[in-house]
């Protein structure tokens, strides 16, 4: 019968290390030692703890309910926007909602421009209102634009 001989048999042996002990403290009546060494406080920057009674006021005074919230946007007003903000905006339309826009735009344009008999409000019956020159402008202008003439 042989013997194998195992990997490490011929590692020396060593015995493990150990750690000095230390001498404790009430053998030698010094002060305990730590792992930290003591540091000494030259000012305290912290707040006193409150007493319990100021704290029960403290915490009486806070409010129960969440706070509220924000206040909603303003609705969108087309009439607020700016010439080049409108411009944008029919710039980014389709064309489908670009036609059904100019439509509404000149029945609009038309019923504002030259308004019917029956909204005057005069008592006497007078003839019909007179037509307001900046709407017929605009009307002129945009017809204008879409035959391609200039008035």
């Amino acid at each position: 019968m042989s013997v194998q001989r195992l990997l490490f048999d011929d590692l020396p042996e060593s015995e493990p290390v150990r750690k000095p002990r230390r001498a404790r403290a009430s053998a030698t009546g010094a002060a305990p030692s730590t792992m930290a060494a003591q540091v000494a406080v030259d000012m305290v920057r912290e707040a006193a703890p409150l007493p319990r009674a100021a704290m029960a006021a403290t915490v009486a005074t806070l409010p129960l309910a969440p706070p509220a919230p924000p206040p909603p946007p303003p609705a969108f007003d087309p009439a607020a926007l700016s010439n080049a903000e409108l411009r944008a905006l029919v710039q980014a339309l389709p064309d489908q909602r670009l036609a059904h826009l100019l439509i509404e735009a000149a029945r609009e344009l038309k019923r504002r421009a030259v308004p019917d008999s029956g909204d005057t409000d005069g008592e006497d019956g007078e003839g019909a209102a007179e037509p307001n020159p900046a709407l017929l402008r605009a009307a002129r202008q945009a017809v204008g634009e879409l035959s391609g003439e200039d008035f």
